[in-house]
């Protein structure tokens, strides 16, 4: 599974951790993908995890911490944690134990999540990932 790829997280960026309290709290709990896609940015090729590849991705957020799990059939399930902070209310800057930071759009409403990042990559034919933007709808469990 591949995250998000990095948008940069510039130093004296506006990052607050998130909390029970804070606006962002509804983030907070087990989300299912519904929907975990990634297009090509010439728009030619799109790949859904859940819906072409059989996949199942799952995204635990607790108070400032997550884990991201993605099961694909014939696959070792795959993880990434680490830590995230809420951005000016729309994004979230993941930092995982192992990599480099990401930053991610979010929407949420009424039990859903929506995840998004014009910054993305996949492999989309077998020779190495490709530039691609990304979206996920996920529900809470």
């Amino acid at each position: 599974m591949h995250l998000p790829a990095a948008t940069s997280i510039s130093e004296g960026t506006d990052v607050r951790p998130i909390s029970v309290t804070g606006g962002a709290g509804p983030l907070l709990g087990s989300w299912a993908a519904v929907r975990w896609e990634y297009e090509r940015r010439d728009g030619v090729s799109r790949v859904d995890v859940i819906a072409d590849l059989r996949g199942a991705v799952t995204l635990s957020m607790s108070e400032a911490d997550y884990v991201l799990s993605c099961a694909l059939r014939a696959e070792p399930t795959r993880s990434a944690a680490g830590a995230f902070a809420v951005v000016a209310d729309e994004w979230i800057d993941l930092v995982p134990r192992a990599g480099p930071p990401e930053r991610v759009g979010f929407r949420r409403a009424a039990g859903t999540l929506v995840l998004r990042s014009e910054s993305s990559a996949w492999d989309f034919t077998g020779a190495g990932e490709e530039p691609a933007s990304f979206t996920a709808v996920l529900v809470l469990l």
